[in-house]
């Protein structure tokens, strides 16, 4: 009995902590979904700029060996896949307003964080490798003449961006903006403690 008063009284000694102003909070959230948006937005613009180019080589070139068009498919496949689900994040992320329901804000910035750790996860080695397959098919032709050094030369140089950009890039991105969707889901979950 008296480890549980001596638990009891630390338990009530710990510090409280403080109260968050709705007001500063509401600013942080928003100020850090507008910068999440905008970061959705410009890979939405990055990938349609790609898919319009990857399509127009694909309507205006002319190939001889039809694995350079399934290459450019392939690549469009992949390409138009991480656009659907890049426009769904950022609809995801932008269609409530926080200030008029913080509650229905916190389920949509914890379905945005979902929804990025699939992009980010799973779907992003399928992408990857679609990319990687799609190049390769498109470049049989477009290197048939080219000496063996140059093509050794570009594929290395292709193998080791794409493992450089998977391996190192994409983590230090996700980190960063799973850190910063954390602090913004703790932050109203927070607020949304002190009105029960």
């Amino acid at each position: 009995m008296k480890d549980f008063e001596h638990l009891l009284s630390v338990w009530q000694e710990q510090p409280k902590q403080p109260r968050l102003s709705v007001d500063d909070v509401l600013k942080q959230v928003k100020r850090g979904v507008n910068k999440l948006g905008i970061g959705v937005l410009y890979g939405i613009i990055a990938i349609s700029v790609a898919i319009i180019f990857t399509g127009g080589l694909t309507l205006f070139a002319i190939f001889e060996n039809r694995l350079s068009y399934i290459g450019l498919f392939v690549m469009l496949f992949g390409m138009i896949s991480y656009l659907v689900l890049q426009v769904g994040d950022y609809r995801t992320i932008t269609r409530h307003d926080v200030t008029l329901n913080p509650a229905a804000y916190l389920n949509s910035l914890k379905e945005y964080q979902q929804r990025r750790a699939y992009l980010n996860g799973r779907f992003y080695y399928a992408f990857a490798l679609m990319i990687c397959v799609g190049v390769s098919l498109y470049t049989v032709e477009v290197f048939a003449n080219k000496p063996l050094f140059f093509k050794v030369l570009y594929y290395t140089f292709c193998g080791a961006t794409i493992l450089f950009t998977t391996f190192y890039l994409k983590d230090k991105f996700i980190k960063r903006e799973q850190k910063r969707v954390s602090y913004l889901i703790e932050r109203l979950e927070r607020l949304e403690g002190q009105f029960e």
